[in-house]
């Protein structure tokens, strides 16, 4: 009798779950439909109000300005992105004014972006085109037909101009940067950004900590974590201690932020590389089949773009970045060299990540500060521990 309820409890059980697993697909099948439904009208939309402002002789007139990202490669293939919008005129620098930070922030996240521009790329001897999407955003990611001659510095230098957006030519030229690791590199280090290098709280309650800090707050005024710039540094110098080893930023952050991150890195002497953000606010293109996520998607990119390189994968307890990284870690096996998380002191996340830790003896190294992380990765051949202290006394006078 009482295997027979056991077996009834199993049975039951079980239908629960597949139930529950039904109505999560099903929830995702409308909330898909939902977002193809709005993308549509949108469309529809911004098309027909640009054929009506033509039809009336209300062509726009506004500067046009360029966000070009920076990208990444191998001399043979490449990956730039960028985004051509009207030019607010936003300041970027030495914004130390709540006042001014909350100005800069609203010109951010009101941006208009211009869809059907056309754009050539000068790199090199290449001369590639493009042409932005439904939210102003082109990218190339391809193949080129003779690969980029070596320059004096892993960074290569490409000329964006943009030829005409719909109903106007224009000439606008801009700089941007593509990272070309050098074949002596011995690893490469991939970071998030939000509570990992960049104080965010986004643990907060109801993320409002988060919140105050991206709208009021400018680079001058945001905080990094302690020793975080020489555990970086350290890492890019390697062993050898020659600046070597590729860094990459990938944060689920809006591409609205891009330019005060870029700074943000710069006033606090972390490696410069390329910063990967996602799209804010409702998805506007088809996901691929067994997407898994911005995060994961732009890390196994770079993984595949660079065969050869094992890496060091850096993130905190806040989000997901645990789960990521040991997915990514079975999904390209002895690629991965290190794996470091950021404690952020929650009691409820530090249990739950010690269960999936213990569950799948992941090798995943859960740190208190960067200190602990440098004689770790010094153990293993990572980065030089003197050189480590010495670039933490530098930083701390």
């Amino acid at each position: 009798m009482a295997a027979g309820l056991s077996c009834m409890c199993m049975t039951n059980e079980g239908a629960r779950l597949g139930l529950r697993k039904i109505t999560y697909l099903q929830r995702k099948k409308v909330k898909a439909a939902f977002f193809r439904i709005f993308r549509a009208i949108r469309r529809t939309f911004s098309h027909g109000w640009h054929q009506a402002k033509r039809w009336a002789g209300l062509a726009a007139d506004w500067p046009v300005t360029v966000a070009a990202y920076r990208g990444y490669g191998r001399p043979d293939r490449v990956l730039l992105k960028g985004r051509v919008l009207k030019d607010r005129r936003i300041i970027a620098r030495n914004i130390n004014s709540r006042w001014r930070a909350l100005i800069q922030t609203y010109k951010r996240f009101s941006s208009v972006e211009i869809s059907g521009a056309d754009l050539s790329i000068q790199l090199g001897e290449h001369l590639l085109s493009a042409r932005t999407d439904a939210e102003g955003y082109f990218q190339l990611d391809t193949s080129l037909s003779a690969p980029l001659a070596p320059g004096s510095s892993h960074w290569h230098e490409a000329r964006v101009t943009v030829h005409a957006i719909p109903g106007r030519e224009v000439d606008f030229q801009t700089r941007a940067h593509l990272l070309i690791p050098p074949p002596e590199a011995r690893h490469g280090i991939i970071s998030d950004i939000d509570d990992t290098v960049l104080q965010t709280d986004v643990t907060s309650l109801l993320k409002l900590k988060m919140l105050y800090h991206t709208i009021l707050k400018g680079a001058a005024l945001r905080q990094s974590f302690s020793a975080a710039a020489a555990f970086y540094q350290a890492l890019h110098l390697g062993p050898d201690g020659q600046p070597l080893n590729p860094v990459f930023y990938v944060s689920n952050g809006p591409w609205n932020l891009y330019d005060l991150l870029e700074e943000f890195l710069l006033l606090n002497d972390l490696p410069a590389g390329p910063i990967l953000l996602r799209d804010f606010g409702i998805p506007y293109q088809q996901r691929p089949a067994g997407y898994k996520g911005h995060k994961y998607s732009s890390i196994a990119h770079i993984f595949e773009t660079f065969p050869d390189l094992r890496f060091v994968l850096i993130g905190d307890s806040g989000e997901k970045d645990p789960y990521i990284y040991r997915a990514i870690a079975e999904a390209f096996p002895g690629r991965v060299a290190a794996i470091y998380i950021r404690d952020v002191r929650s009691r409820r996340r530090a249990r739950r990540l010690a269960r999936f830790i213990e569950a799948t003896r992941a090798d995943i190294q859960v740190v208190q500060n960067y200190a602990q992380a440098a004689h770790d990765a010094a153990a293993r051949g990572l980065l030089e521990m003197e050189r480590f202290d010495r670039l933490r006394r530098r930083a701390t006078n």
